[in-house]
């Protein structure tokens, strides 16, 4: 487990972790990866800076990383894209007709503050479980839990990109954080991404190198 304060610091802690201590092993593309399982990283104040990860990666002018309002539309928005072959928002705020957020989650935890059954699925095995469907979510499940009057909120994500998928998935789910606890009048708590394959691409290791370089 990586704890950290903020998320450039545990960013750059999972990275150097995958970096020197992961497995080796060729993806189903003949791409070499390194990959550390079952990866948890805990965010303990996402409110500070959490953008600083995709500030960094914009700062080397290489790649066209999407803009932040485009990153949080991706997980807000219950409509579909046509820029994406499927919608997160779309899954959590209206998968088949269900709100899982506003109809479930937030009356669930303002009736039952302690309830563990806070959880958003984003996985449908109808569309995903298709050996030719090669498109599928990479965050399946979003878990929330209020601690000591803070939201705490917990993302499971089947395959992770630790340099250009995680600094994505920790701003979205800040940004779901930030609105779910909103309504329900509380303040942040611990932001946690578990990586079941917590994985970075040989070819981005100079990448990564220049990252963990950088003070």
């Amino acid at each position: 487990m990586i704890v950290a304060d903020n998320a450039l610091e545990c960013w750059k802690l999972s990275l150097d972790f995958v970096r020197n201590k992961g497995s080796d092993f060729i993806d189903q593309n003949n791409k070499q990866c390194r990959q550390s399982l079952n990866l948890v990283t805990v965010v303990k104040r996402p409110e500070i800076n959490v953008t600083e990860p995709i500030e960094l990666l914009n700062s080397f002018k290489t790649w066209k990383y999407p803009k932040l309002d485009e990153i949080s539309s991706v997980i807000l928005s219950s409509k579909s894209s046509l820029d994406y072959s499927y919608s997160y928002g779309q899954r959590i705020f209206n998968f088949d007709g269900i709100n899982q957020i506003n109809d479930y989650v937030i009356p669930l935890l303002k009736d039952h503050p302690t309830s563990r059954r806070a959880v958003v699925s984003l996985w449908n095995p109808f569309v995903d479980a298709s050996l030719i469907n090669k498109q599928v979510p990479g965050l399946i499940a979003i878990d929330f839990k209020i601690v000591n009057g803070s939201l705490c909120i917990t993302g499971i994500i089947r395959s992770n990109d630790l340099l250009f998928g995680w600094p994505a998935n920790v701003y979205q789910l800040f940004v779901l954080q930030d609105y779910v606890r909103k309504k329900l009048d509380l303040s942040f708590g611990d932001l946690s991404i578990v990586s079941i394959s917590a994985h970075l691409f040989k070819d981005h290791f100079d990448v990564v190198d220049k990252i963990l370089e950088k003070k």
